[in-house]
């Protein structure tokens, strides 16, 4: 029998704990359903907090509906001022909601991996936690688009 004790001898807690990795304890209580809180990372980074916390698909959710509104404020004419503060509404979301948020994305993956263990607890937290590489890499393409976008006498 190897040092890691089997996904079914953990409690949901520790699980969590692992998953989440060295900030968990700001989001245990909210995975088991007791607290509620705002989150400030998800209020200022927006859709680059759910790159960091690896939450992939509410990132193109998120994506699609931001272009989806700035396609309609566009096609309206909406003032540039007011564009401004719609395109501010998926930070506003993600601050109120955002702990939640990923304390039930954590709990999902959990129960998944409860049902499934198919590899070692020491995977399953690097499935988890958070990845700097992926907001960045986010940014950097936003910023070459921008550059390719506005500067005519490049020629790409």
């Amino acid at each position: 029998m190897t040092s890691e004790l089997l996904a079914s001898e953990r409690s949901q807690a520790e699980l969590l704990e692992i998953f989440m990795g060295p900030r968990a304890r700001s989001y245990l209580n909210l995975a088991q359903g007791r607290t509620a809180a705002f989150s400030w990372a998800g209020l200022i980074f927006g859709i680059y907090w759910l790159l960091y916390r690896k939450m992939y698909a509410y990132f193109f959710l998120t994506l699609a509906c931001g272009l989806f509104l700035g396609l309609i404020s566009q096609i309206i004419g909406l003032e540039p001022q007011y564009a401004l503060g719609l395109g501010l509404i998926p930070n506003l979301v993600l601050g109120c909601i955002g702990k939640r948020l990923y304390a039930e994305f954590a709990a999902d993956k959990v129960k998944a991996y409860r049902k499934n263990t198919q590899y070692k607890a020491s995977i399953f937290a690097e499935a988890g936690g958070t990845a700097l590489s992926m907001p960045l890499l986010w940014l950097f393409t936003q910023i070459g688009l921008v550059m390719m976008l506005t500067t005519p006498f490049l020629k790409y």
